[in-house]
Parts: structure tokens; C-alpha cells; sequence
């Protein structure tokens, strides 16, 4: 009997190591967490005359918080890297890198990595020919004519390194369907390496590029119905002259025409040249030509005529 209750006492002591131990390894998951988002490294006290040569990059974090903190609400924003190049000269080193935390209740275990190979050298600058380079388009019926730089070339500062790996320099803007005639628009110098991928380290010192641009309107189409003029006020069916139109068919009904969006935001139907019914007592099938109004034309493939059919009542 005491064998049985001395075993039934490790038992529930087990059981309790087992909760106990349970309940820990649950905490450890809630309040240490690796972020998953990279954190940009930024850099302090920097010698205006060095420039970087090398990249920077980002570190990862293993956080550690107290129970009241959503762990998985917490992004990269929430954290600032940096190093301290204060007292660093030309060369190559290694230096730490720090991490604050906005949250007071967030605290950072781990970096990774926690040093960054850094190589600075004297700044140099160089003259760089500047390309336009317009993304977007105008509105719908209007196109770009000609557009013109405010300067042809740029100065640019940085490592004689990295300034060597310059191959195009861009003068960006963007186009939003704009139905100005005439405009300037203010560019965003971009400089690119041999690769198209945007090289950073490199400082753009000539300000206020823009771009002028000339703007014109062009040609739309449109699809309109056709009417046919028999010297009446419509052409439905009724009574003209002596007689009584019983009904009208036109074919085609409607048409492809172009021209400019002003003139053809006003039009709503064509209309045919008028067909004489002076002297019309029986139906008849005649080809008429389309009367079109000033700065309206045919699209291309459009014949310009249509077969008018009007059935006479008897």
C-alpha cells in the first residue's frame, strides 16, 4: 500500500514538472519572435569628404516583449539600424551596428549581422549626360509632340569607385492623362548601373531638372448612326409630300469616322445628302453618300455611302 501511494506521489509531482514546463515553453513562443521583415541600416556621422563605397544593406532582429505586445503586428518600421561613422577615415572596417526600439516594451536579443564591412573613400564628382525619360501617357486622343531637357548633363558626387559603375542617367517623370497643351514638369534624377538596377551612393548635385513638354491633341474615333434626309424632319416613317413613307432601312446603320475629340464629342448622327422625293409614287432602293461636318473624316476601310430602301404605303 505505501508502494502504491509513494508511486502515485511522483506521479502527480511528474504531472505537475510536465504543466509547469508546458506553460514555459508556451511563453518562450509568445514573447520571443524573429522579424520577418529585413531592417534597413542607416548611417550617422558620415565625413562630408568620404563617400561610401561599399553597400550597407539591412539586418535581421530576434525580438524578445512582454505578454501585452501583438508580436506579429510589429514590422520593420518599428525598429531604427544604424552605424556610427564618427572618427572613421578613408579605408575599409568593420563597425557595429545598433538598434532602437520605438516600443519600450520590445527589446532586441539578437542582430545578424552585428558588424558591416564599411569602405569609405574621398568624395569625387563628375559630369554625366542626362537622358528623359517620360513613363505614362497623356489623355485618350492626345500625344506627346516633343519634349526638351532644362539641362543636358548633371553633376554627380560620390566613391571614385562606384562612380565608375555609372551607366545611364535618367531625368524621370510621369504622365498621369493630362490634356495640357503645354507643360513643365519637375524630374526625379534616377542613375542606373551597367545591370539597369538603380546604383546608390551616388549624390545628384544639379537641381531642378524639369522637363518641357508640347502636347497635342490627335485624332479619335468614333462609331455614329446614320439618318437618312428625305426632306423631312425624321426619318421614321410618315407622311412627306403626297405620299406616306411606310418604312425606311439603311444599311450600313452606323459608321466608323475620326477626327479630333472636341469635334467629335459633339457629333451624335450623320446624316446623308438629301434624297429628292419630288415625284416618288412607289418604294425605291438608292446609294447616297454621308454628309460629313468640318473636322470630321472617314476611318480607315469606310466607303463614304449608304443604301437608303424606303417602301411607299400604297
Amino acid at each position: 500500500m505505501f508502494s502504491i501511494l509513494k508511486n502515485l506521489r511522483f506521479k502527480i509531482l511528474a504531472l505537475v514538472f510536465a504543466a509547469i514546463f508546458w506553460v514555459f515553453v508556451v511563453s518562450m513562443e509568445n514573447t520571443f519572435y524573429k522579424l520577418p521583415d529585413a531592417v534597413p541600416v542607416h548611417v550617422f556621422n558620415q565625413a562630408e569628404d568620404l563617400a561610401l563605397a561599399s553597400e550597407i544593406g539591412s539586418v535581421s532582429l530576434m525580438l524578445r516583449a512582454d505578454e501585452t505586445v501583438a508580436l506579429k503586428t510589429l514590422s520593420a518600421g518599428d525598429f531604427e539600424a544604424y552605424i556610427d561613422l564618427k572618427s572613421a577615415g578613408a579605408g575599409m572596417r568593420n563597425v557595429s551596428v545598433f538598434v532602437t526600439s520605438k516600443n519600450p516594451s520590445v527589446s532586441v536579443l539578437k542582430i545578424e549581422p552585428s558588424e558591416i564591412e564599411v569602405e569609405l573613400e574621398p568624395v569625387e564628382e563628375k559630369l554625366v549626360s542626362l537622358e528623359a525619360s517620360i513613363k505614362g501617357e497623356p489623355a485618350h486622343g492626345f500625344s506627346i509632340k516633343s519634349s526638351r531637357l532644362s539641362a543636358t548633363v548633371a553633376t554627380v558626387s560620390g566613391a571614385q569607385s562606384v562612380l565608375k559603375r555609372i551607366a545611364n542617367v535618367k531625368a524621370e517623370i510621369k504622365l498621369d492623362g493630362t490634356e495640357d497643351k503645354d507643360q513643365e514638369k519637375s524630374a526625379t534624377v534616377k542613375i542606373y548601373d551597367r545591370d539597369g538596377k538603380i546604383l546608390e551612393g551616388v549624390e545628384v548635385k544639379t537641381e531642378d531638372i524639369s522637363i518641357f513638354l508640347k502636347i497635342i491633341e490627335t485624332e479619335s474615333f468614333k462609331q455614329v448612326g446614320v439618318k437618312a434626309d428625305l426632306g423631312v424632319a425624321t426619318d421614321e416613317p410618315g407622311s412627306t409630300g403626297n405620299i406616306v413613307v411606310k418604312n425606311i432601312v439603311i444599311d450600313p446603320l452606323v459608321i466608323n469616322v475620326k477626327g479630333l475629340k472636341g469635334a467629335l464629342s459633339k457629333l451624335e448622327t450623320l446624316s446623308t445628302e438629301k434624297i429628292e422625293m419630288k415625284g416618288i409614287s412607289a418604294s425605291f432602293e438608292k446609294k447616297v453618300k454621308i454628309v460629313l461636318p468640318d473636322g470630321v473624316s472617314l476611318a480607315e476601310g469606310e466607303k463614304g455611302e449608304v443604301v437608303v430602301k424606303v417602301e411607299i404605303e400604297k
